[in-house]
């Protein structure tokens, strides 16, 4: 089988010790490789990439980066309506790797994550829509859009950011609504490096894991969150928790969304149309 390797880690200098490694694990189970470097500088990179891909003939695309990358993936393969096509190996090698933590894959395991990518079996696996735009992990608001810092905020910081949003929420059987600080969607049981919302959260059971978080004591929501970061499930009686294939919102003010770890949309929004996408990924998975 021929595989071709996407790289995007956050650092740099890593480039060259994680394209040996993709050589040797492709080399291992009898693949042959091809590479491609993303460039950050060019909004195209993906794209012309997946192409020579293409011609190459290769079977697999293996992303080697973080959510993000993934993220761009999943949408690019769509828009060049390949995602029924291509089988999609995920490395983690960026800054929150929030998807593959379920399958206990870090930057720390990355010769294990390589080898499941070039020796797994492609599955199909659900994706979630955002405002028509695809999502692999979670997809939803709660961060203010503010100017962009050095370093990326701790989640504790971001907190102190956060202003409850009034909005009304509905979903087949029901609705919400009131001061609400945050709305997501969850495909995945991780967001935001670590944080834990739900252990029960599966990735191929065409639901999507809604989570909306009422306004509360700022100091209680900073226990919950460093309780998530330590692996406990985020659970309160006041949190309103779905299981839907759909939840429509809209707010009183403008909310600016964010999908796996991008960063928050340019232009705000005070309506979201949350659903379970008709297209599947075929996500290899550990064998």
């Amino acid at each position: 089988m021929k595989i071709f390797f996407l790289l995007n880690p956050s650092r740099p200098r890593r480039f060259e010790p994680l394209r040996v490694a993709a050589a040797r694990a492709a080399q291992r189970f009898g693949h042959m490789a091809y590479f491609g470097r993303i460039d950050r500088t060019n909004p195209h990179s993906m794209e012309e990439l997946l192409h020579v891909a293409q011609a190459q003939d290769c079977a697999r695309v293996v992303a080697i980066g973080g959510d993000g990358t993934f993220n761009r993936l999943i949408q690019t393969l769509a828009q060049m309506n390949a995602l029924s096509a291509m089988e999609i190996g995920l490395v983690p090698a960026g800054t929150c790797n929030d998807f593959l933590r379920a399958w206990r894959f870090s930057p720390r395991r990355v010769v294990q994550a390589l080898r499941a990518a070039c020796s797994g079996n492609p599955q199909p696996t659900d994706l979630g829509e955002l405002n028509n735009q695809l999502f692999l992990n979670n997809a939803g608001f709660g961060r203010r859009l503010t100017p962009a810092p050095r370093r990326r905020p701790s989640a504790l910081r971001t907190l102190r950011q956060f202003e409850p949003t009034p909005l009304h929420a509905t979903w087949d059987n029901g609705s919400v609504e009131g001061p609400f600080y945050m709305a997501m969607a969850c495909n995945a049981p991780f967001f935001s490096k670590g944080l834990n919302f739900s252990r029960h959260v599966q990735i191929n059971d065409g639901l999507l894991d809604i989570f909306l978080v009422p306004r509360m004591a700022k100091a209680k929501l900073a226990a919950l969150v460093l309780l998530g970061r330590l692996g406990r499930s985020l659970r309160t009686r006041q949190l309103t928790t779905l299981r839907v294939e759909r939840l429509d919102i809209e707010t009183q003010r403008d909310v600016w969304p964010q999908l796996d770890g991008e960063p928050p949309a340019a232009e705000p929004v005070r309506r979201l149309n949350f659903r379970v996408a008709k297209a599947k990924a075929w996500i290899v998975r550990p064998a």
